[in-house]
């Protein structure tokens, strides 16, 4: 996208000055996805949608503290955020002030879901003292303050590493070595990465500004001015890093990688050089879509599910993934592969459609500037870079986008594609069936429900943080929270795997209820939520049973519920009153609250054995 980083900038102060907030929205969300923002036209932007949403409600509440002033990398993560349409409040504290700003007056009012630690080297590389109690004393002092953190309010943890300007008198060689500057910096680094609670994001600084380069990351006279090390780049570099923290450990990262074929995958059009005459291997060119490809493939193995929307024949389009030896790529790593002439927006849609997946979760990548603009048109929520025109700059470009950073693998992440592709299997299924009944029972679903263990408590804790449209609470949990709750007396956790015909969902629902402390008779059930891969499948219905089973089992005479709505999860507003159970009363923000005796409750018919 051409244009001066400050167009987009004037069009939204235009709009704001017009009386259009949202048009103003709008033009910067815009403006930022492009990829022209500047680092000075980020920050501003990032000050603007401060103004803009002043008094909305935020998805993510982030507080940034530490050892240098962080005003700047504040505004620039909300623009950051802006671009992805997520609502971000952040609140920098005062330079040097961590543990007094985890508690002050001014963060008890934003009451963060996150906090962000950005240390800074003065103390950890100056003094007389060995290295070894240096890095003790710098790494006790952050694990305080998560703990801090996690106590007082519940947040998430983004830990920025530490870094170093320039080696320091001993010059490059001897920082290197035993209690030189750099060697002292990545032990510490070490050390606070390895001591990270479960689910926090670690950002390497080190990494971030050689990515940049130190010396257009740093400014030292910015640092003895106003104590902040980084130039306006390092900032806003800083800040992408930070916002794919925030982003990781409250909404996880996209789940999908689209791609075209033709000049994307390939050099060359397959429909007229056929499958062994595009570009693979042996040329530079060649080797480059190898490495796209290869880029892709190992997405898919931590479990990115992988699609094709491409325009052309659909034979042709399948032929190099069969018969040319060079693709990295084959068609069992498609989930589904959309090859027509239709355009790529539809074709977008349907793929979503298939996998059950919102389009917002969904990067695409195409070498055709016609077709980029026509997806960000037509579906905005859609994340589509600006691919360069070299295709041995496409996958430092995808990387640099950081849209599939994460906080943590596991199993069920790594089997993630394998179960979406078998998604894609189900949906074709259906249209062999007349009835839904009669769909769900060919599926031969079977559920396992138990009890939550320690083996599943990181799973667990993904799915609270992450599940949003079939979520009756949304009420974020951390691990420790979650324990806690467990832990309770009476108290009743439980996951549910799925399998079917076509394959193993892994873990996708869980539960969470407690006694209520007014009266021992009486089940809350605090949190429950489900795998949007499952919903319609009465998948639900087999899980409240067991739920309904254990709390009968328990002495319990009658459950409570609640419903709480937010922005998305409309599709379970009414899913308490399908499952029987009675309104118990309503407030004024549309939550509702549900109760019903045990022994009255009638379970509603599933597809799902046990």
């Amino acid at each position: 996208m051409t244009g001066d980083s400050g167009d987009f900038l004037r069009e939204a102060r235009k709009h704001l000055k017009e009386g259009a907030p949202d048009l103003a929205r709008a033009a910067l969300r815009t403006g930022l996805r492009s990829g022209c923002a500047d680092p000075l036209a980020l920050a501003a932007a990032g000050r603007l949608v401060r103004k803009l949403d002043d008094g909305v409600a935020p998805a993510v509440r982030a507080l940034l503290v530490g050892e240098a002033t962080l005003g700047s990398v504040a505004d620039c993560v909300v623009g950051c955020a802006h671009g992805d349409d997520v609502r971000v409040a952040a609140s920098e504290g005062s330079f040097d002030n961590v543990m007094q700003d985890l508690v002050s007056e001014a963060t008890a009012a934003l009451r963060p879901t996150a906090v962000v630690f950005v240390p800074w080297n003065e103390r950890l590389l100056q003094g007389s003292r060995p290295a070894a109690e240096r890095i003790d004393d710098a790494v006790g002092f952050w694990q305080q303050a998560w703990g801090l953190a996690r106590a007082t309010w519940g947040a998430r943890i983004v830990q920025v590493g530490f870094d170093w300007m320039h080696p320091g008198a001993g010059g490059y060689f001897l920082a290197g070595q035993a209690d030189g500057d750099l060697a002292v910096v990545r032990a510490a680094n070490e050390r606070l990465r390895a001591a990270l609670p479960e689910g926090a994001y670690f950002v390497d600084l080190p990494a971030v500004s050689g990515e940049l380069g130190r010396r257009t990351f740093y400014e030292p006279r910015r640092w003895f001015w106003s104590r902040q090390p980084w130039s306006e780049a390092g900032a806003a570099r800083l800040a992408a890093h930070v916002w794919a923290g925030l982003r990781a450990t409250h909404l996880g990262g996209r789940k999908g990688l689209i791609l075209d074929l033709d000049n994307t995958l390939w050099g060359g059009v397959v429909g007229e050089t056929g499958p062994h005459g595009v570009e693979l291997g042996e040329s530079p060119e060649g080797h480059a879509f190898v490495a796209v490809q290869q880029y892709a493939k190992d997405l898919r193995g931590r479990g990115v599910v992988l699609g094709v929307a491409s325009k052309n024949n659909p034979a042709d389009a399948r032929e190099p993934f069969v018969e040319n030896r060079e693709m990295v790529l084959r068609l069992e790593d498609i989930a589904v592969f959309e090859a027509s002439w239709e355009p790529k927006a539809e074709a977008l849609t349907r793929i979503g459609m298939r996998l059950n997946l919102g389009v917002d979760s969904f990067v695409f990548l195409d070498d055709s500037r016609f077709e980029r603009e026509h997806v960000r048109a037509a579906l905005p929520r859609v994340t589509v870079p600006e691919v360069p025109d070299d295709p041995s700059e496409v996958v430092r470009h995808l990387v640099n986008g950081l849209w599939f950073e994460t906080t943590s693998l596991t199993a069920e992440d790594a089997a993630r594609a394998t179960q979406y592709a078998a998604e894609g299997q189900r949906t074709a299924h259906q249209a062999a069936f007349t009835t839904m009944g009669d769909y769900l029972t060919s599926l031969r679903m079977r559920g396992q429900v138990a009890p939550i263990d320690a083996a599943d408590l990181l799973r667990v804790a993904q799915l609270v943080a992450k599940t949003n449209q079939f979520n009756l609470t949304t009420r974020r949990h951390s691990e420790a929270e979650l324990t806690r709750l467990l832990e309770l007396p009476r108290s009743i956790g439980l996951t549910l795997r799925l399998t079917d015909r076509f394959g193993d969902y892994g873990l996708i629902a869980v539960a969470v209820a407690v006694p209520d402390p007014t009266d021992p008779a009486q089940l809350v059930v605090d949190t429950l939520l489900m795998s949007c891969r499952a919903i319609g499948r009465t998948v639900e219905e087999h899980f409240w049973a067991r739920l309904v089973d254990r709390a009968i089992a328990l002495d319990y005479r009658t459950i409570s519920a609640e419903y709480v709505p937010t922005a998305k999860n409309a599709l379970v507003r009414g899913l308490y009153d399908r499952l029987g159970l009675d309104t118990a009363g309503e407030d004024g923000n549309g939550a509702v609250r549900y109760q019903k005796d045990l022994a009255a409750i009638a379970l509603p018919w599933t597809a799902v054995e046990p």
